[in-house]
C-alpha cells in the first residue's frame, strides 16, 4: 500500500497542472493506475487523494458487506460518484479539474499533504488556518497522542 509522508508546496499552472511530488509518485509506481484518485471532502475546502489500491479496497469492503452506517454508506457513495481519475503526464504532473480546484478554493498554488495511505490537497492558507487551529486546541487540551504500535522497550 502506498504511504504519503510530508508537506510539500507547488504551483499550479494556467492549464491547471501541478506537478505531484515525486515521492508521492515513488509510492504509486506499482499501482495499475499511473496517477492519483482525487475527490472533495465533505469535512472541509480540501482535496482527498490517494491511490487506485486504496479506492479498490474501499469497494471491495462494500462488496463485503462492511458495518457500515447508511449515512457512512452513502458518504462512501459519493466519494466514488465525485471521484476523478488523474493520470500522470510524463513530467509527473495531473490536471486537477475545474470542479474540485473551486471546492477547495485554489488559485496559484498547492499544497500537498501527506496522511498515510492517503493525501489532501489544499491551498496553502487554507491549510495553515486547520493547521495552526489543530495545534491550538492539542495545546489547550494538552493532547501527546503517541502513534501505535509502540516499539517494545519504549
Amino acid at each position: 500500500m502506498a504511504i504519503f509522508l510530508s508537506t510539500v508546496l507547488n504551483k499550479i499552472d494556467s492549464k491547471s497542472r501541478v506537478s505531484v511530488p515525486s515521492h508521492f509518485r515513488t509510492s504509486l509506481k506499482n499501482q495499475s493506475f499511473k496517477g492519483i484518485i482525487a475527490f472533495p471532502s465533505y469535512s472541509n475546502y480540501y482535496i482527498d487523494a490517494c491511490g487506485i489500491d486504496r479506492m479498490e479496497s474501499i469497494a471491495n469492503s462494500l462488496d463485503k458487506g462492511s458495518s457500515y452506517s447508511k449515512e457512512e454508506y452513502e458518504l462512501i457513495s459519493l466519494y466514488f460518484s465525485e471521484a476523478e481519475k488523474l493520470p500522470f503526464d510524463r513530467d509527473g504532473r495531473v490536471i486537477i479539474p475545474k470542479k474540485l480546484l473551486e471546492h477547495a478554493k485554489i488559485k496559484k498554488y498547492v499544497l500537498f499533504v501527506g496522511m498515510g495511505s492517503t493525501f489532501q490537497i489544499w491551498e496553502p492558507k487554507l491549510y495553515d488556518q486547520k493547521k495552526n487551529n489543530t495545534i491550538k486546541i492539542a495545546r489547550e487540551k494538552q493532547l501527546n497522542p503517541r502513534l501505535k504500535p509502540i516499539p517494545t522497550g519504549m
